[in-house]
């Protein structure tokens, strides 16, 4: 199978990328949520290969040092290079989960009685938890964004649920049907 998301851009080999993930062998999708479930073969093979080398804190004293530095700093790179960003910019912690935690709680130190969060029935928990749980230690108020059945749409109902009042917020037009 093969698709063209538009005519000017080389066509995308869905078969090609679907046969480098070795999960997809058994026939079904899991859309489950949790990293790491679909990983691609090329993935598997970089994480083998990271952890059977010399491997150490990051520095460059040592070859273990070296090798961790150089696989955080190429990561950060082809991070950077696929979103047209600054390396510098890229960030890896522990986890989503961890992350979303950190950054949830930097930014609720603005925010107070008021203020308002929006979050949705379509995310994880481990991306919801986070923000309602620094709403609640910040006095803010949690609004959920509901979808409209079925699910295939993901037409948010967001006129009556999101306020300007938000931190962050900002209209969006609706999804196409």
């Amino acid at each position: 199978m093969t698709r063209t998301a538009h005519p000017s851009r080389t066509p995308l080999d869905v078969d090609a990328i679907r046969a480098r993930v070795p999960a997809l062998r058994s026939g079904s999708a899991r859309f489950d949520a949790p990293g790491g479930t679909q990983t691609p073969q090329p993935v598997a093979d970089a994480i083998a290969e990271a952890l059977t080398s010399p491997l150490a804190n990051r520095g460059r004293l040592t070859e273990g040092e070296r090798n961790a530095d150089d696989i955080v700093t190429g990561a950060r790179g082809a991070l950077a290079d696929l979103l047209a960003a600054d390396p510098r910019g890229v960030v890896f912690g522990r986890s989503a989960t961890q992350l979303t935690y950190d950054l949830s709680r930097t930014l609720a130190k603005d925010w107070g009685p008021g203020d308002e969060v929006v979050v949705t029935r379509l995310d994880h928990d481990s991306n919801i938890r986070p923000w309602v749980q620094a709403a609640e230690a910040a006095g803010a108020t949690v609004r959920w964004a509901d979808f409209d059945p079925p699910p295939v749409n993901c037409s948010p109902v967001m006129s009556s649920r999101c306020s300007p009042r938000a931190p962050g917020w900002s209209p969006s037009p609706r999804p196409p049907t």
